[in-house]
C-alpha cells in the first residue's frame, strides 16, 4: 500500500512539474511577443483641489498647497500600431482618485473636488527616446486614459508601435494562473518584466473587475492559455474615505473586451483640451483674482 501511494505522490508531482514547465513557457513566448506592447509614459499635469461645505481651515490649506505641476512616469500598454495606448487613469491624473470622496472632519464631512490638467506627454521607447503624445479619452468610471502618439512629429519617424490584439481575449475564473507583463524602470533600464500570478477574486456587479495581484499598472495581464484577461487599472472606493478618513485605492483587471469598446472610440478621439475655466485661469495674470475669487464664490 505504501509502495502504491508513494507512486501515485510520483505521478502527481510529475504532472505538477510538467504543468509549471508548460506554464512558464507560455510565461516567456507572452513576454517575447508582447513585451515591447509595454511602455513607459513621462506626464506633466498640473493638479488642482478643493472641498465643498464648512471646511477647516488646517484642510483648506492643505488642499490649496497641492494646487502644482508634476512630473510622472506611469506603464501603458500599446493596443493599435498607430501609437494608440492605454493607461490607468489613476496613475497619470491623481485628482481622478480623490474627486468626489467624502472626507470626515470635526465639523462634519466635506467632499472633495480635485482636477488635473495633463500639460505634457511623451511616450518613452524601448531605446529611451521620447515621442511627444496627447490625452485622447479618459473614462473615469473605468479608470482608462488613451494617449495617442503625434505620428507627424519629427521623434515619431520611423518608430514602429507593437500593438497587442485585445480581441484575443478570454474570460477568467478564481485561481486561473496569470501572467502580467510590465516594464521595469530607468534604473533597470527599462527592460521587460513579467509576473507569475494569478486571480484571487472577482466581482461582476456594477461590472466585472478581476484581483490578480501584481504590480504592473497600465499592463496587459493574460491567462496561461495566452489569451489576454485585461488590463490593470486602479479602483477606489468612495465609500471608504467617509468612514475612515482614509482613501482605499485597489488594483484590478478590467476585461479586454470592455478596454476594446472604449479604445475604438478613442482612435477617433481628439486630444483632450483643458476646460473654459481651466483655461481662463490659466491666461490670467498672477496678481489679479478672476471675478468668481472677488466674489467669494
Amino acid at each position: 500500500m505504501i509502495r502504491h501511494l508513494t507512486l501515485a505522490l510520483a505521478a502527481t508531482t510529475a504532472l505538477a512539474s510538467a504543468a509549471t514547465a508548460e506554464f512558464r513557457e507560455t510565461a516567456r513566448k507572452l513576454s517575447a511577443d508582447h513585451g515591447e506592447s509595454v511602455v513607459w509614459l513621462s506626464v506633466l499635469a498640473k493638479t488642482s483641489m478643493s472641498a465643498e461645505g464648512d471646511v477647516p481651515a488646517n484642510l483648506k490649506n492643505m488642499l490649496a498647497a497641492q494646487e502644482k505641476e508634476d512630473k510622472s512616469e506611469a506603464t501603458g500598454t500599446v493596443v493599435d500600431a498607430s501609437g494608440l495606448i492605454v493607461t490607468a487613469l489613476g496613475s497619470i491624473d491623481k485628482s481622478s482618485m480623490v474627486d468626489g470622496q467624502t472626507f470626515p472632519t470635526p465639523q462634519g464631512p466635506v467632499k472633495l473636488k480635485a482636477s488635473s490638467e495633463i500639460k505634457e506627454v511623451k511616450v518613452i521607447t524601448a531605446d529611451g527616446s521620447e515621442v511627444p503624445a496627447d490625452l485622447v479619452l479618459k473614462d473615469e468610471d473605468l479608470g482608462l486614459a488613451f494617449i495617442k502618439v503625434r505620428s507627424e512629429s519629427d521623434e515619431a519617424k520611423g518608430v514602429e508601435f507593437k500593438a497587442i490584439d485585445l480581441a484575443n481575449s478570454s474570460p477568467g475564473q478564481l485561481l486561473d494562473e496569470c501572467v502580467a507583463l510590465g516594464r521595469m524602470d530607468e534604473a533597470m533600464n527599462r527592460e521587460p518584466s513579467l509576473i507569475s500570478t494569478e486571480i484571487t477574486g472577482l466581482t461582476t456587479k456594477p461590472r466585472t473587475f478581476y484581483r490578480v495581484p501584481n504590480e504592473t499598472i497600465g499592463c496587459p495581464v493574460f491567462l496561461g492559455n495566452g489569451k489576454l484577461l485585461g488590463i490593470s487599472v486602479l479602483r477606489q472606493g468612495k465609500a471608504s474615505s467617509a468612514r475612515t478618513g482614509q482613501i482605499q485605492i485597489s488594483p484590478v483587471i478590467l476585461p479586454a473586451a470592455d478596454v476594446a469598446k472604449i479604445a475604438a472610440q478613442a482612435k477617433e478621439a481628439k486630444p483632450v483640451e483643458a476646460t473654459p475655466e481651466e483655461a481662463k485661469k490659466e491666461e490670467a495674470p498672477q496678481d489679479e483674482k478672476l471675478p468668481a475669487e472677488k466674489d467669494g464664490e
